[in-house]
């Protein structure tokens, strides 16, 4: 009987350890106005769901726990932040103890304010992953999520095969293939937002 007990607990204990899951969602391009798309992270136990999504300053960070996958697709949207779910949404197997570090580095960073050249979305749910045995590969310039899914998709070939990863929502091909090319946009409309501050700036002078 003891034994019977013993190996109970540790298939519970093994059981919990496996329930470990982080999630990686992805809006598209034509979702939001920067064109450049919006990538959030949650990270899944055996019981709650703890959902980070990192916005510039006008809309500030989410740092949510949640109690259902419906509502960690939704709540972005039903906040009124995206305009529907997201379009591709990547699971993945973490250990316990990559669980905890890749959570408190979001916890960390979602205090922190958003800049498009430092911590981004993508680079909000990049440095999470850091802290884990999945490759990124080495960023340039501005991440975006077009880059972040291209990266996991590319420098993690093996753990999508052995089912370390799978896709739990739309298609990676269907998604890379159907963004634009995001860095030069995002640049382009971000310098594009300068000039009409600029302009503006100068309007007003014109007119004291």
């Amino acid at each position: 009987m003891k034994q019977i007990g013993v190996l109970s607990l540790m298939l519970i204990f093994n059981v919990v350890l496996s329930n470990k899951k982080v999630f990686v969602l992805t809006w598209g391009s034509t979702q939001t106005s920067t064109g450049a798309g919006h990538s959030s992270i949650a990270f899944k136990d055996s019981n709650r769901i703890y959902y980070f999504s990192h916005y510039p300053k006008d809309v500030g960070s989410v740092d949510t726990i949640l109690n259902s996958m419906n509502l960690l697709l939704s709540l972005d949207s039903l906040r009124g932040i995206q305009r529907e779910r997201a379009q591709l949404v990547l699971e993945f197997d973490v250990s316990d103890k990559e669980f905890k570090k890749m959570m408190r580095v979001a916890k960390k960073n979602s205090i922190k304010k958003w800049t498009l050249f430092n911590l981004n979305c993508s680079d909000f749910v990049k440095q999470s992953f850091r802290k884990s045995k999945f490759d990124l590969g080495y960023a340039f310039l501005i991440s975006t999520p077009y880059e972040l899914i291209s990266d996991l998709r590319d420098h993690n070939i093996e753990a999508f095969h052995n089912g370390k990863v799978r896709t739990t929502k739309g298609v990676i091909h269907s998604y890379l293939t159907g963004q634009p090319k995001a860095i030069p946009y995002t640049l382009k409309r971000f310098f594009s937002g300068i000039k009409k501050g600029l302009l503006k700036v100068k309007k007003s002078k014109s007119l004291e």
